[in-house]
């Protein structure tokens, strides 16, 4: 499987992915245009591409903090979940840094969301028990709660205040 980092809306993978991203996020937590492009252009982003025999497998978009990384958004193509690519890729992205790394998921009410907190847990995250409200990122839609999810270990009080306001200044900072 071989890895690559977008930069921007011209490489050629961004189509694919910006097609998976579409797919796998509801409209209320997909970035608009403009936010995306100012992604880009902070040094904390990275966008990475995943690709295996010339076939687009999956993303991770995270924003690299002193202490953490955090996850904003990780999908793997859907024709191809449950072959082990998702938890190879995120595995392999565990064991590149020494830092936690922090993500969100919904809130556990059905099977799938079920599954899902069992997916990640099974590697190595945590279930954080700070009630967590994720800014909006576009007008029309409200604020949501997740589930804050970290590798190692929980939080203590003061990393999560840290993340929450890396999160609402820096990751969903509001564009005009």
């Amino acid at each position: 499987m071989e890895q690559e980092r977008i930069y921007d809306s011209n490489h050629k993978l961004y189509n694919d992915f910006k097609r998976l991203y579409s797919q796998s996020f509801p409209i209320f937590e997909q970035r608009t245009e403009t936010q995306q492009e100012y992604a880009f252009n902070n040094e904390n982003y990275h966008l990475i591409g995943y690709c295996s025999e010339g076939s687009f497998i999956g993303f991770i978009s995270f924003w690299e903090f002193k202490d953490y990384l955090y996850i904003e958004h990780f999908a793997i193509n859907n024709e191809i979940r449950g072959k082990g690519y998702g938890s190879t890729i995120l595995n392999q992205f565990i064991k590149s840094t020494p830092k936690t790394i922090l993500l969100e998921i919904d809130p556990i009410i059905d099977d799938i969301s079920n599954a899902r907190l069992r997916f990640y847990k099974r590697c190595g995250f945590w279930e954080n028990p700070y009630s967590h409200t994720h800014p909006s990122y576009r007008d029309e839609y409200q604020p949501h709660h997740l589930i804050v999810l970290t590798t190692g270990k929980q939080l203590s009080e003061d990393e999560y205040q840290t993340f929450y306001k890396d999160l609402s200044v820096t990751v969903m900072k509001r564009l005009k």
